[in-house]
């Protein structure tokens, strides 16, 4: 059988992710080939040369560059996606725990989601905004009605996918399909904005015009949303953080909150896995240790010696 390289191999993936409009997961993999690459000094890499040990010094490389750990993970998850794709059509041979010694988690040490008075106050607040800071509001209000949907999914949303009151659709990131009842206050929020431009297939003016660039438009709407969302906040005197993922780490920890279970919300989340909505509510059960542990030292210090 004629050597197919890893290099070689990626490319045809990253063709075959744009030519079905999976372009955010393009660009990762495009991000992830042009690391390797440039580790190899330019050379075309072979799967037999994927050991645990150039994982290693891929890792150390990645690490000696200032990268953070969940960027490095997420290289070497996707390499771990394309191994696994290869090994699936034959043309790679499987290694034992290949990837065992390098980090593929995710962390999750910045809390990202804020209060449910917060997003009260975003849905009730009757102040008059300037027309961008609304759109801004009622865009982050949807991504927490619609069970903290990711702003692509929202972006690519097409009027078709509205049957009734129920959103149907395929989740951008791992194709999984999901459906959403659309509650009253989301209506209302979709009926402002589902023909305002009556041309486009998409049910939100974020990709307004499909000319064969959405993703580009996609990408310029999502740096607006989360700048206008920092203003937004000012405007409205809310001092927490607000982005477009802000959304969906509130909707996973109030579900959290109301002692839902994990699994229901990896399922409401289109997680692929529990463990993946898990690293949603570190930060909140940190904080809750770190009052657990302030309670204790309280209780201990009212005591007399």
């Amino acid at each position: 059988m004629k050597e197919v390289f890893l290099t070689k191999f990626m490319e045809g993936l990253i063709a075959e992710l744009e030519k079905e409009q999976r372009s955010g997961t393009a660009h990762v993999y495009r991000s992830t080939l042009n690391r390797v690459r440039k580790f190899m000094n330019g050379r075309e890499m072979s799967f037999k040369q994927l050991t645990s040990e150039w994982l290693i010094r891929f890792e150390q490389r990645l690490l000696s560059e200032q990268l953070k750990w969940n960027t490095v993970s997420t290289y070497m998850r996707m390499l771990r996606s394309i191994y696994n794709q290869a090994l699936e059509r034959g043309i790679a041979t499987y290694t034992p725990r290949l990837f065992s010694k390098v980090h593929t988690g995710v962390d999750s040490p910045v809390k990202r989601a804020v209060s449910p008075e917060v997003i009260s106050k975003l849905m009730k607040s009757e102040k008059e905004l300037p027309q961008n800071l609304s759109f801004c509001r009622d865009v982050f209000v949807l991504l927490f009605l619609f069970r903290g949907m990711s702003f692509v999914d929202l972006a690519y949303l097409r009027k078709c996918d509205l049957q009734g009151d129920v959103i149907t659709y395929r989740r951008h990131k791992t194709g999984r399909r999901m459906t959403v009842v659309v509650c009253a206050e989301a209506m209302a929020i979709i009926d402002k904005y589902k023909d305002e431009f009556s041309h486009s297939p998409y049910l939100f003016p974020i990709i307004k015009n499909p000319n064969g660039n959405e993703y580009r438009q996609y990408t310029r709407m999502l740096r607006l949303e989360n700048y206008h969302l920092l203003e937004l906040a000012r405007s409205l005197n809310i001092r927490e953080r607000l982005s477009t993922y802000t959304a969906r780490h509130t909707w996973a920890t109030t579900a959290l909150r109301q002692n839902f279970n994990s699994n229901l919300i990896c399922d409401a989340m289109g997680h692929s896995s529990v463990k993946v909505t898990e690293t949603y509510f570190q930060p909140f059960k940190e904080a809750e240790i770190n009052r657990m542990n302030q309670s204790i030292i309280a209780f201990v210090l009212s005591k007399n010696g």
